[in-house]
């Protein structure tokens, strides 16, 4: 299960292709850098980097992409239990329609609602640098001809879909894109 995050790891921020990857959970604060990943089990993830990302998304079988932002207080395992959830039925719906593509940002879930609720806005205002940094690299992808040439150019479809508190993420990070 592929996925993009601007939470930090463990490790250091410098990206390393193939490395594997831990999210610092005590650590709430949106990153400036961004990392382009894979699931690998429960608790295991790699980095793969942006322009391995890309060309693998091009590759799939699937038609379509659904990039989903999760709500509030929601730490990575959940994001992929839901996203894995998203996933089966799209794939009960029709076989290799729709390939869903987390965006894991970084909040927390604190005791208490409020509290978790206002920590959790700030980390998603602060995403929207760095997530915006995403659709910028996308397009310099997109019209790369040796990366995604124009004689086999990906056709796929993009889908947004934001829940909850990631509709706060979406808005912020396509202004943060236009500025």
């Amino acid at each position: 299960m592929l996925f993009i995050t601007n939470r930090f790891p463990t490790q250091s921020i410098k990206t390393r292709v193939n490395r594997g990857f831990d999210f610092d959970l005590k650590n709430n604060a949106a990153s400036n850098s961004v990392f382009y990943c894979r699931r690998v089990g429960k608790d295991k993830y790699e980095e793969v980097g942006g322009f391995n990302l890309m060309p693998e998304l091009k590759s799939s079988p699937y038609r379509q992409l659904l990039v989903y932002i999760h709500g509030f207080s929601n730490l990575p395992e959940a994001v992929f239990a839901g996203a894995g959830e998203f996933q089966a039925l799209c794939d009960k719906k029709k076989p290799n329609e729709v390939l869903v593509l987390q965006v894991i940002w970084p909040c927390d879930d604190d005791l208490g609602i409020v509290k978790d609720y206002w920590d959790d806005q700030k980390a998603a205002d602060a995403s929207a640098f760095s997530l915006a940094r995403v659709l910028g690299h996308f397009l310099r992808w997109r019209e790369d001809e040796k990366r995604n040439p124009t004689q086999d150019p990906c056709l796929k479809r993009i889908n947004m879909l934001a829940h909850s508190m990631g509709n706060r993420v979406l808005r912020e990070t396509l202004w943060a894109w236009d500025k």
